[in-house]
């Protein structure tokens, strides 16, 4: 179950190395969405209980989240197996994601959101220290858009020197299609994603160095709510884990759970609620 939960807390909380567009524009969104689903229905701490493929309970696993009475803090708290826990904030402002920050083995991690008049993303700017050692590096995303309002460039810099590329091509149905990235002018990694009949993101495909084929990194499917009803994630060892979602009738996650390549059950995640 470990590797399984793994998956799940990278899915939940972000990454910080590829598929940007996915990353920073649609995770984020996503993110605001189930802020506002929690506003919604008051909700005031979410408490996660794990099980193992024998119904015991996964020994060490914290998975929770609160959310301020003034709605401006959501903190998210995980763990696993070492007795040691990862706390995020997320704070908020006038509905919008501000900036987060994180502590995890002694290195903090802050995320500051900047969105336009439009409520487009901008910029992102990601500070990383550890004041043991007093070392800090920085790196910041700067988003351009098309007068649609769809992404055609991004600009990442690290510690204010090394620069990379993302450039955003459409496919025929106007959605974002590839999303390829260039290093002083030098090919680099390209991200492909695929879609429904509906415009919802089905699959994020890369070319696989190690495997030698192009293979989707994610792989999404909904209910007929609209609802994520399941997510397939590839690991680093090339085996796929899929989860599959419940939902009560407010849209509040109640279950998962999590299956391997074999369509084995791993283990699974039960939610439950307390509100305002």
């Amino acid at each position: 179950m470990r590797v399984c939960f793994l998956a799940l807390a990278i899915f939940c909380l972000g990454s910080v190395s590829g598929q940007y567009y996915f990353n920073d524009l649609i995770a984020t969104h996503q993110s605001v969405l189930q802020y506002q689903l929690l506003r919604a229905n008051k909700v005031k701490k979410i408490i996660a209980t794990s099980y193992e493929e024998d119904q015991s309970p996964t020994e060490g696993f914290v998975l929770e989240q609160e959310l301020t009475m003034d709605g401006k803090k959501l903190i998210t708290k995980t763990g696993i197996s070492s007795g040691k826990t990862s706390d995020v904030t997320s704070f908020f402002e006038l509905g919008k994601l501000k900036r987060t920050q994180s502590n995890s083995n002694g290195i903090d991690n802050k995320m500051e959101y900047l969105f336009n008049e439009k409520g487009k993303l901008i910029k992102l700017t990601l500070t990383s220290s550890d004041t043991a050692v007093r070392y800090q590096t920085q790196e910041i995303r700067e988003w351009q858009y098309n007068a649609e309002g769809m992404p055609v460039e991004l600009i990442k810099v690290k510690n204010k020197r090394d620069s990379s590329k993302a450039t955003f091509v459409f496919d025929e149905q106007g959605n974002i299609g590839e999303e390829r990235w260039t290093r002083k002018q030098q090919a680099m990694e390209t991200y492909y994603y695929y879609y429904d009949q509906l415009k919802r993101l089905t699959d994020i495909v890369r070319y696989h160095t190690k495997l030698q084929k192009l293979v989707p990194d994610y792989v999404f499917e909904y209910d007929e709510r609209g609802k994520l009803s399941q997510m397939t994630q590839l690991s680093g060892t090339g085996a796929y884990f899929t989860w599959k979602y419940l939902y009560n009738e407010k849209g509040l996650k109640i279950k998962e759970t999590c299956f391997d390549s074999y369509q084995k059950v791993v283990g699974r995640i039960e939610y439950r609620y307390e509100f305002h």
